[in-house]
């Protein structure tokens, strides 16, 4: 037969309880998650997402536009579009502001190009994080493409 509670026996946890380890594993878990570098992959993973996307941005309007449009870098965490007359036409930073997702960029050549046809001016844009780094890579028919590598 089996045995039921009586009122006086207890079974399972209380609300405290549960909440108290949460807590406790919430700490653990803030304490190693910037020690085992994920915050850094994610940030440069995401500024890396933000750059191809700006990149493919830029040679869509390049051709809608039907003039060559440049990228290069303006400020720490921020890439601008500029037109042939060297006017700014958009800035992307590639964070939310005040957040660092990346330490620096590195664009080769100074500038990067796509023409009216939307072909690119082969080049890469460089993101470091920390020890990490990803190269954002285009190439002369326009694809963008991207590598994770070590400084």
């Amino acid at each position: 037969m089996p045995r039921h509670a009586t009122a006086g026996s207890r079974t399972g946890f209380t609300l405290v309880e549960m909440v108290i380890v949460i807590v406790l594993s919430g700490l653990l878990l803030a304490a190693v998650l910037p020690a085992s570098g994920i915050v850094d992959r994610w940030s440069l993973s995401r500024a890396a997402r933000v750059t191809e996307r700006h990149l493919a941005g830029v040679r869509l309007r390049a051709v809608a536009r039907r003039e060559r449009l440049r990228v290069r870098v303006s400020g720490p965490g921020t890439l601008e579009t500029v037109d042939p007359a060297g006017r700014v036409i958009e800035r992307r930073a590639l964070g939310p502001p005040g957040a660092r997702y990346v330490d620096s960029i590195v664009v080769r050549p100074r500038t990067l190009g796509f023409n009216p046809r939307g072909h690119g001016a082969a080049g890469s844009v460089y993101l470091y994080r920390g020890d990490r780094g990803i190269r954002v890579v285009i190439n002369f028919v326009g694809r963008i493409r991207r590598h994770a590598f070590r400084p």
